[in-house]
């Protein structure tokens, strides 16, 4: 049972429905709960009654899966108070994951509340990713030093062992300055830096005015893969060959790309592209720059991003 770097171990689901997990060369004990005092108690005599600081989630999967996640100073009494008045945003939760590394505040790295802060919000986008509706805002990102990031760099690999093995998750945060952007935070940061909202779905929206494409891309040797199809007046590829809209790639700093600077670049490459059903381009995440690519020209694409492009130090 063996994971990448660290090594897992679990136990089978004891007479409480505890199932505890570690990683076997990190430092993160993992307790999967059910909602109930008796077994917080259990835990708590494990784990020792100072105050243990850690991450916790709590799942309600009964219909569509939502979990909420947290961080606190004292397990027991955080989940004590969900456990007695749960908040109504995740008030039927039937099962809790306990995260620390087994040591009390006095030696646990998890006593630093900003290395608790950047794990929760590590956790609120990686849940995002893999489709769950997470009932928890966004905290305050903190900025850490370098033994600080350090450490979290490795507790997030510790994170993504755990969270898989226990099928929680099958998408991670690669932190390479291209991951998905859930749609939610796509929406609240155009809104942060002026953009108009006309219309916001999955796929299609109405941003400044202008039909927008949602198109997270897939990914492939060259890139993120981005296919233009459909021969109707606002499809996709009629909408480029009339250089109207913007492509809105989820990605990273989040790409909005002028339809009309794209058909250019193309056309300048290709003068049959839309002769064709379909064509592809890929976007490319470089150091320092974003690149479109078609053929096997390059543009530089960075002047069109939402957020501030910096590459992750991952």
């Amino acid at each position: 049972m063996n994971g990448p770097e660290f090594g897992y171990m679990d136990n089978p689901a004891n007479g409480l429905g505890i199932i505890r997990a570690r990683t076997l060369v990190g430092n993160f004990r993992l307790w999967d709960m059910p909602c109930g005092q008796e077994a917080l108690d259990v835990i708590t005599d494990e784990v020792g009654c100072s105050p243990i600081p850690g991450l916790y989630l709590l799942f309600d999967e009964r219909g569509a899966r939502k979990v909420y996640i947290g961080q606190t100073g004292s397990l027991k009494d955080r989940l004590l108070k969900h456990i007695q008045n749960p908040e109504t945003k995740i008030k039927n939760w039937q099962r809790a994951i306990v995260i620390n590394d087994a040591r009390n505040s006095t030696h646990s790295d998890l006593n630093d509340e900003n290395i608790r802060l950047v794990l929760e919000n590590y956790l609120t986008r990686l849940f995002k990713i893999n489709r769950y509706t997470v009932t928890t805002v966004s905290s305050r990102q903190p900025t850490l030093s370098t033994t600080q990031n350090t450490l979290v760099q490795s507790f997030k690999k510790e994170l993504n062992l755990l969270l898989t093995r226990k099928n929680k998750i099958n998408k991670t945060l690669t932190e390479r300055g291209d991951d998905e952007v859930y749609n939610d935070e796509v929406l609240q940061r155009l809104k942060e830096k002026g953009h108009g909202i006309d219309k916001w779905g999955k796929v299609n929206a109405v941003v400044d005015g202008e039909h927008t494409f949602l198109r997270a891309g897939s990914e492939k040797p060259n890139g993120w893969q981005v296919t233009f199809r459909g021969n109707k007046p606002d499809s996709f590829k009629s909408s480029l060959e009339k250089g109207e809209g913007y492509l809105l790639m989820p990605r990273g700093p989040i790409l909005l790309i002028p339809l009309s600077e794209l058909k250019l670049f193309v056309e300048e490459n290709d003068e049959e592209a839309f002769q064709r059903d379909t064509m592809d381009v890929f976007v490319k995440f470089y150091d320092e720059k974003i690149v479109i690519v078609y053929k096997r020209a390059e543009k530089d694409i960075t002047q069109y991003t939402v957020m501030p492009f910096k590459k992750s130090d991952n």
